[in-house]
């Protein structure tokens, strides 16, 4: 059985064999699945987008501004922490009186982020900054100015910021290891179920929940630790634990700060004040610092 890995596009191109593998092929947005997606939202994902975006946030004076996520976006934070910063910046202008701000999530009333007691958090959060916060609302078709869900409610918009689903990268997909949203299927120990000498990590694996950095980090030590001990004949010695570390900065002291086990139904640990949002601009910079 020969291994090799078909490389397309880059610098390298052509056949490359291999004795291990690691897959670390990301996520794809599938803008597609929204009609009228491209052409009348903006999103924040890539670098081009995020600058579309500020110019027509800096030609947003009033009216209604609608930030969002799509079903199987798995990437809320941005969404909030916008929402909070566009407040702020109109009331800095002066301008706050003039325009309303509307988050519109898929998830059901009562469950933002999995956890109820994360949404009464974020409820009252929302409310400090009159943000409106319409829940159950499954996106899947944009207009010139409206955002329209699934069972024909519609809601207007002057500026609307929406985060796409995500969906595994196809590059996998013709192998048999995915499930139906192209997602890479692994163990805890990061191994590619039904393939051998082969693991994954990242935003590209089956995992539930949302797609995070963090988690992608830790995924990657577990997989390089175990692959390391597969090369020396050793059975797995590390396990991924699916958990959940963010936080939603406000910028002030309704920051919050969340912990929660994926994989375990139990509450999740919650934290609250003004230390939050500096500690994420400081670790940002040392995220940045130790991994750039």
């Amino acid at each position: 059985f020969e291994r090799k890995v078909t490389i397309a596009h880059g610098e390298v191109e052509g056949q490359l064999p291999y004795d291990y593998l690691i897959f670390a092929l990301g996520r794809r947005l599938a803008t597609e699945r929204i009609t009228g997606f491209y052409e009348n939202a903006h999103h924040l994902l890539n670098v081009d987008k995020a600058l579309r975006f500020g110019k027509a946030i800096a030609a947003f004076h009033e009216g209604r501004a609608v930030i969002g996520q799509c079903p199987e976006a798995r990437l809320p934070v941005p969404v909030y922490e916008t929402a909070f910063a566009l407040s702020r910046l109109l009331e800095e202008r002066g301008e706050r009186e003039r325009a309303s701000i509307t988050i519109v999530s898929p998830d059901p009333p009562g469950l933002q982020l999995g956890d109820p007691d994360v949404t009464i958090a974020l409820r009252m959060a929302l409310d400090a900054h009159r943000i409106k916060f319409l829940s159950d609302f499954p996106i899947n078709r944009v207009t010139t100015g409206a955002a329209i869900a699934s069972d024909g409610r519609a809601i207007n918009f002057n500026l609307l910021m929406l985060l796409p689903p995500f969906q595994g990268s196809p590059a996998a997909s013709y192998l048999g290891i995915t499930d139906d949203e192209s997602y890479i299927n692994v163990d805890s120990a990061m191994h590619v179920i039904g393939l051998e000498r082969t693991y994954a990590i990242g935003d590209c694996v089956n995992f539930s929940g949302p797609k995070m950095g963090h988690m992608a980090v830790r995924q990657g030590e577990v997989a390089a630790t175990n692959l390391t001990a597969e090369i020396n004949g050793h059975e797995p010695v590390s396990q991924y634990f699916h958990e959940m570390r963010l936080v939603i900065d406000e910028g002030g002291s309704d920051s919050i700060y969340l912990h929660k086990d994926l994989w375990v139904d139990e509450p999740a640990n919650l934290r609250q004040g003004r230390f939050w949002s500096w500690a994420k601009r400081v670790q940002e910079k040392y995220w940045e610092a130790a991994h750039s």
